[in-house]
């Protein structure tokens, strides 16, 4: 059975409230359960199916997520659980405060006859519909979900079974669980341009750690990042470093990217020396940078291969070996080519290759 935990947040929903903090509320509910959805500004419904295991009874469920909440703000909230948005959504609007200054208002559905008793003012209907079962002298739920369905469609309509259906305590609508980002960014300009790609360290240590801290909130981590610079009077540089596994090591990240980046520039200005430039620049000027990370993932959810026992060893392997190399420099670290294995001297079968080649 689906149970669906709907939150209401009274003081997001006022007309001129400070939103800011709702989508880092939504982030801190991602500790709950991964599949959070943001129905409008200040509500929200969380799937808790199978929660209780792990953290007991609903209303222990609610009161965690409403911890969760608060440690980002510290906001009133009204909590509802049911079977089906609606009914979660329905509970949380008749969740009452037990004392004034309370934090948190909690209230849940269990049974199916619930409803029987509530008004009908509390169906999501037009001021037409509502006239109309006035008209009709039905004021409780239970007075329109007794009715034949048959009936109710002849006289309301398409949208009037759809209320009955509601008043039944019955809503097909799944939770849709909001997207997580696709891509991350950061950027820097530089006024004036800095004096050669090296010089940008400390700048790209601290995207890198904004984006790592980003992403560590919404338990995600990049498979691949991207840097890009605009540089004075030379083309743009691009380089990306794709990862074996998700990476939140944003001291690796920037010291790979920027060897990787210092490299494409020193290789730029040796195929502009052998070509038509008589005095190529000696060192490009960066006027601006931008760093993103992509092919975001759970790192909790990397699972092992379940018939290759050895896939992806040697990725994970060769950046291991590239994080020691940067770290002690070129020309530290060899591996040793098998070129001629068949050579009758040992010596000519093989030689030793910088591991960054």
């Amino acid at each position: 059975m689906t149970r669906l935990l709907a939150l209401i947040w009274p003081e997001l929903r006022a007309p001129e409230a400070d939103t800011a903090a709702f989508t880092p509320m939504l982030d801190a509910l991602d500790d709950l359960s991964p599949r959070v959805e943001a129905v409008d500004v200040g509500v929200a419904l969380v799937d808790v199916t199978g929660l209780g295991p792990r953290w007991g009874t609903e209303r222990r469920i609610a009161a965690r997520a409403v911890m969760l909440t608060r440690g980002v703000q510290p906001l009133t909230v009204r909590c509802g659980i049911g079977d089906n948005r609606w009914l979660a959504t329905l509970a949380a609007r008749l969740a009452r405060f037990e004392r004034p200054g309370a934090p948190a208002a909690f209230h849940a559905f269990v049974r199916g006859d619930e409803l029987r008793d509530l008004p009908l003012a509390l169906l999501p209907a037009d001021a037409t519909m509502r006239q109309r079962f006035t008209l009709f002298g039905l004021t409780r739920m239970g007075q329109l979900a007794d009715l034949p369905r048959s009936a109710v469609g002849a006289q309301f309509g398409a949208a009037g079974e759809r209320l009955q259906a509601l008043s039944r305590g019955h809503d097909p609508r799944p939770i849709v669980p909001r997207r997580r980002p696709e891509r991350v960014e950061r950027s820097a300009t530089f006024e004036p341009a800095l004096e050669g790609v090296g010089a940008m360290g400390l700048t790209l240590r601290r995207l890198a750690a904004e984006l790592c801290d980003c992403l560590l909130d919404r338990h995600l981590a990049p498979g691949r990042a991207v840097l890009s610079l605009v540089l004075e009077d030379a083309p743009a540089l691009r380089v990306a470093q794709p990862f074996p596994q998700p990476a939140l090591e944003p001291d690796w990240i920037a010291r790979l990217l920027l060897s990787r980046v210092e490299a494409a520039a020193r290789a730029r200005l040796l195929s502009a020396a052998d070509g038509a430039w008589e005095d190529p620049p000696s060192d490009p000027r960066v006027a601006s940078v931008l760093l993103a990370f992509d092919r975001l993932s759970d790192p909790a959810s990397r699972q092992l291969p379940a018939f290759e026992a050895r896939a992806g060893r040697w990725e994970e392997l060769r950046w291991s070996l590239e994080r020691i190399r940067h770290r002690f420099g070129p020309g530290r670290l060899w591996r040793a080519a098998a070129e001629r294995p068949t050579a009758s001297l040992p010596e000519h079968r093989s030689r030793l290759v910088d591991i960054g080649q």
